[in-house]
């Protein structure tokens, strides 16, 4: 399956050979919610297939998505 990432202006997606990982939005509803806060597109909720690229995460740092942050690390992500 293709995962495109969900953040507005990235056209990341997964495709054979990339070398990014894409990850799931959190299942904890509180952490779900920062992450769709950092994505910052309005009225806009994950599904099941919604993926963030790993370009928008700085180990050790927070990283910009949209007009927000994601403030954890690619190694938190689960």
């Amino acid at each position: 399956m293709v995962h495109t990432c969900v953040v507005s202006g990235c056209r990341n997606r997964r495709t054979p050979g990339t070398a990014l990982s894409f990850y799931r939005f959190p299942r904890d509803p509180e952490r779900k919610q920062r992450w769709v806060d950092a994505v910052n597109r309005q009225g806009w909720q994950p599904n099941d297939g919604s993926r963030l690229c790993s370009s928008h995460f700085i180990s050790g740092m927070a990283a910009r998505v949209g007009g927000g942050l994601v403030n954890e690390t690619a190694d938190s992500l689960g």
